[in-house]
């Protein structure tokens, strides 16, 4: 019974080291962005009068207000689910402008028969994930249903333009273009970008350092629990095997008796407890404390590192690009 009870308690203190384990070796399928960045259609849904379209539209649109709406057509998300999936893509892919974080990210999944739409950090509190749930239900959802994809796109793509030009008091024309065009920034966005991809370099070597100490120290943590749980049994398991005794007397081997019964348990005398330590007149014992102070505690308030589905590290792409998003957005369930 004994043996059951350590193995379970052994279990449920390597559990959240395996499961850590297990889910920071998970690799993301997210794609490449191509080359015209604005449209990336892997399931061949969109045609070719709607992705011109966009482009054009897009280009305009940047240069006016630093917005970039960037349209996946996707065969299938793999094992991701479709909101973990727009994030991933949002932020590989670096969609709007570095400084004003206002990019939209438009995500069809076909196989799954689902989309979502994303919006970057600084268009939380402008484009609210409400308000996209709206434009989705009344402009692309009549004709996602009939599978009817470059319409549906199309519609909702100029409801967020209009969405644009309401908060930036901007008007967005459909500009000229070449597709070539459209990934060649200046010289001096190119020379800011690469700093900004340096500098967050930087920062996400230091994270990770961090994060790899935080796992250090929980795995000690883990095994200190452990050692601490079988030192705890085996006492126990001592102490109900010593129980039997009823000598009153014991000898030392230096030939002195002594009589435990000179010990009464009148609040002077306490068997070792774990838990604290107890004073007494001449005799003290111990344990191993974990009351209010010391230890290794975790309080109500303690910190550590999060992660979700939000936050992440950007840098910035095409023509002063870069934004990122820390969630949030809108899906079709």
């Amino acid at each position: 019974m004994k043996i059951r009870r350590t193995i379970a308690l052994l279990f449920s203190a390597l559990l959240p080291l395996v499961l850590l384990i297990s889910c920071s070796g998970k690799k993301s399928n997210v794609p490449e962005q191509s080359d015209v960045f604005y449209i990336y259609d892997e399931a061949d849904v969109l045609d070719g009068k709607t992705e011109e379209y966009v482009i054009g539209k897009n280009i305009d649109l940047f240069d006016k207000c630093g917005g970039q709406i960037v349209v996946a057509c996707v065969n299938t998300t793999g094992s991701y689910d479709i909101k973990d999936y727009a994030y991933a893509v949002f932020n590989k892919w670096k969609i709007g402008s570095a400084d004003k974080n206002n990019g939209v990210l438009i995500l069809l999944s076909i196989d799954e028969d689902d989309y979502w739409v994303l919006q970057g950090k600084g268009l939380e509190s402008l484009l609210q994930s409400g308000t996209l749930k709206l434009l989705l239900n009344d402009y692309l959802e009549p004709y996602f249903a009939k599978k009817q994809y470059s319409a549906g796109v199309r519609a909702l793509f100029d409801a967020l333009i209009e969405k644009y030009e309401q908060i930036y008091s901007v008007t967005v024309v459909e500009a000229e273009h070449d597709n070539t065009a459209v990934l060649t920034p200046n010289n001096g966005t190119q020379q800011s970008e690469e700093n900004k991809v340096t500098f967050w370099s930087v920062v996400t070597a230091i994270a990770s350092v961090v994060v790899a100490f935080t796992v250090i120290v929980i795995a000690l943590v883990i095994i200190v629990s452990i050692v601490v749980t079988i030192f705890i049994i085996f006492a126990t398991a001592l102490g109900s095997g010593s129980g039997n005794s009823s000598a009153h007397t014991f000898r030392s081997s230096g030939g002195i008796n002594i009589n435990p019964n000179s010990f009464r348990s009148s609040g002077t005398y306490h068997g070792g407890s774990f838990g604290g330590t107890h004073r007494s007149s001449g005799f003290t014992f111990g344990g191993f404390s974990s009351g209010r102070s010391g230890g290794f505690s975790s309080g109500r308030s303690s910190g550590g590192f999060s992660s979700g589905r939000s936050g992440g590290f950007s840098g910035g792409h095409h023509g002063g690009g870069g934004g990122f998003s820390r969630g949030g957005g809108a899906g079709r369930r």
